[in-house]
């Protein structure tokens, strides 16, 4: 079976988790501020500025909460994506309220993020889909409202500005095992303006604030750190970034060169864009297609796919407590509906693509929706 995807690691890993054990240190030490260290240089943005915490859905909650998000509020965010942005909100008392993409870019614009916007509306989540870079400088300049970079699958990913998650006031990050480099679980908050970086230390860590006289609690906070053994994981991942990245491109491209020979499976010029990472490789299914049949048949052929993401509004769990923008959802629903995540991983080889390739012509001729 090839894959979907799988974390590159080995013996420098194992070298990390070693001498945090030896240590006897596990939450909050050394690890974690070299992970933060490492994160911080590799994304050009000052160490001070880095909040390493436990996962990437607490990343979001932990920024929405330094913008003190709460009940009577509302956050727009894409609703092509996956749900746990729209929990992060919910879990702030606030209302997600869920507005069209781009099917080709799979991001948000100007446009479909005003549709949405209301007098209540607090802020914008913008999310750099698969890596694909969103364009969160003009939401930036044309919105009233402070935007949260969601770049949890864009490490590495270049903006108009910047460093995907390094462009807007907070930008936040995923180490789950299917993003660019893991942690095991882990998140991360970049915050530009500096009290906001002070609160969100104080937050990930119960509101404990450390001071001449010991330690208070000036407010509620979240049991949100990230642990030394997960921060060790990291460091290894960091030294790899760039190898990880770079085979990941590699690997784009040999499966651009054979997917411009199946017609049923469209790509467009953000596909490709050279300023993306590749977290995962989608592309579109003719609509004429079953991708029911195309995923089964490409695991009969030993070839792991997937859908590419969700609709939100489509999820038993959300359609009551989200709102949906009046401008409609016509682009998520045509990307939810006929999206498929091939695999892609830095270590795949020319035969590994040629394979899942074959497999694809071979399926799609008997995926017929009608068939």
């Amino acid at each position: 079976m090839i894959r979907l995807t799988r974390p590159s690691l080995g013996d420098e890993e194992l070298h990390e988790l070693e001498r945090v054990l030896a240590s006897g240190q596990l939450v909050q030490g050394p690890a974690v501020a070299a992970f933060e260290t490492a994160l911080a240089e590799a994304l050009r943005v000052s160490p001070a500025s880095v909040v390493a915490c436990s996962t990437g859905t607490t990343a979001l909650q932990l920024a929405l909460a330094a913008l003190s998000v709460g009940p009577g509020d509302e956050v727009v965010l894409p609703d092509f994506v996956f749900p746990s942005v729209a929990s992060a909100v919910l879990y702030t008392g606030a209302t997600p309220v869920v507005c069209d993409v781009d099917p080709e870019s799979f991001n948000v614009d100007e446009g479909t993020v005003r549709a949405a916007m209301t007098e209540r509306t607090r802020a914008v989540i913008a999310v750099h889909q698969f890596g694909v870079p969103c364009d969160v400088e003009s939401l930036m300049n044309a919105l009233p409202c402070p935007v949260i970079e969601d770049a949890a699958c864009a490490l590495g990913t270049r903006g108009a500005t910047g460093f995907a998650g390094t462009q807007t006031g907070l930008g936040c990050f995923s180490f789950h095992p299917r993003k660019i480099i893991t942690t095991g679980e882990g998140g991360a908050v970049i915050a530009r303006d500096p009290a906001h970086a002070t609160r969100l230390r104080h937050l990930r860590q119960h509101g404990m604030r450390f001071g001449t006289a010991g330690v208070d609690f000036p407010e509620v906070g979240y049991a949100a750190r990230m642990s030394e053994l997960h921060a060790a994981v990291g460091l290894a991942q960091m030294r790899k970034l760039d190898a990880i990245i770079a085979g990941r491109a590699r690997a784009a491209a040999a499966y651009r060169v054979r997917l411009s020979r199946i017609d049923a499976v469209r790509t467009t010029r953000w596909t490709w864009h050279p300023d993306r990472v590749y977290q995962g490789l989608v592309v579109l299914l003719d609509a004429a297609l079953d991708r029911t049949r195309v995923i089964s048949g490409l695991r009969e052929r030993g070839v792991e796919s997937t859908i590419g993401t969700y609709a939100i509004h489509a999820q038993a769990g959300f359609q009551s407590v989200v709102r949906v923008s009046p401008g409609g959802l016509r682009g998520s629903r045509y990307a939810a509906d006929h999206c498929l995540t091939l695999p892609l991983r830095p270590d795949m080889t020319d035969d590994d693509i040629d394979q899942v390739c074959a497999a694809l012509g071979s399926v799609i001729p008997h995926a017929g929706a009608s068939a």
